[in-house]
């Protein structure tokens, strides 16, 4: 159980994701997640889910077909508004009082720790029906990415400069832990009703807290 949270953790910490020519600003974009991680390739096929509006995001990581569930809520202009669930084989956990570097695992592509962005937009792919472009990106950090993005779908931010202008449909990040990619298995614009409110039967805990019960 202490493996499965710490694996869930990283992962959204990690990860820091209708028709062509239209923009689109609200939505659900599916994931399918591979690493060279030992520890991940255990857990078996690993889907992350991003949901998006204009005032809000969440991001799903679904490992061991569903009986691993962690989600990460936030109001894009309320750091502290950063709330985070787990559903591990029945075991239900709310954690609230999540810092300001975790809550930052919810921006996809860690929008605020990127140092430069070198776009090649001969290089180009389709993903789940969208044309994307290349862009390698440098972070802060010991971490690089290669991503290949799109200019018709537009998730707000609340980061005074996005450096990276198009949105990733596929990331391949580099850390000295293990080798990440991501990339888009479907994309819709039907946004759930409920994608942003934490489901009823969760025990509220804290950070500190939920970690003795998973453990440690």
């Amino acid at each position: 159980m202490k493996k499965i949270k710490q694996i869930s953790i990283c992962l959204l910490l990690l990860a820091s994701i209708s028709s062509i020519g239209q923009t689109m600003t609200s939505g659900v974009v599916k994931y399918k997640m591979t690493s060279d991680n030992e520890q991940m390739a255990m857990m078996g096929d690993i889907i992350m889910t991003n949901y998006f509006d204009k005032d809000n995001v969440a991001v799903e990581v679904d490992m061991m077909g569903g009986m691993v569930l962690t989600k990460v809520y936030k109001k894009i202009n309320e750091p502290n508004s950063t709330k985070m669930t787990m559903d591990a084989m029945g075991n239900k956990y709310e954690i609230t009082e999540i810092d300001e570097n975790a809550s930052k695992g919810v921006d996809m592509a860690d929008l605020d720790n990127i140092v430069s962005v070198t776009l090649d937009k001969k290089d180009t792919k389709e993903i789940a029906g969208y044309k994307c472009y290349k862009a390698s990106v440098t972070y802060k950090e010991d971490k690089t990415g290669e991503f290949y993005v799109t200019d018709n779908i537009q998730m707000m931010n609340s980061t005074k400069e996005n450096k990276l202008k198009g949105f990733p449909l596929e990331m391949t990040i580099v850390t000295p832990q293990a080798t990440l990619n991501l990339i888009a298995t479907e994309v819709s614009k039907d946004l759930p009703k409920e994608a942003f409110i934490v489901p009823e039967g969760f025990e509220k805990v804290t950070m500190e807290e939920f970690q003795e019960k998973m453990g440690g």
